[in-house]
């Protein structure tokens, strides 16, 4: 098996455990929880929001709409404490929350690419 192999492995794993962890838990906004029944109805009412962390600069994180591409200025107070640039954020009943799946997801297609480049 080669590095990559290995790695993709590692990443498969990671992302199942990441995932398992998120179906079985509540989901925490910054110390304040969403049930599980409200992140389900959000999904069935299509009520979540997405958006990816640009940047911070100063007291504020440059977010960006994952459907519209419009780039937000919101206060660093506002996320949870772990959140860093890179994260995809959900917007449930006006709290954001670590989307830690899609996150994963997205790191993952990233590393894919790059393999990709210097696999041509």
């Amino acid at each position: 098996m080669n590095i990559f192999e290995n790695l993709s492995e590692a990443i498969s794993e990671t992302l199942e455990n990441a995932i398992e962890k998120v179906k079985n838990s509540n989901i925490s906004a910054d110390g304040k929880n969403l049930s599980n029944d409200e992140v389900e109805l959000a999904k069935k009412l299509d009520a979540i929001e997405e958006f990816t962390i640009d940047r911070f600069e100063g007291d504020f994180a440059v977010i960006e709409d994952r459907n519209t591409g419009k780039m937000l200025d919101i206060k660093k107070e506002d996320l949870p404490e772990n959140a860093k640039e890179g994260d995809i954020l959900d917007k449930i009943n006006g709290k954001y929350i670590v989307n830690e799946e899609k996150t994963l997801e997205a790191k993952e297609r990233i590393k894919d690419k790059m393999k990709n480049l210097w696999d041509k």
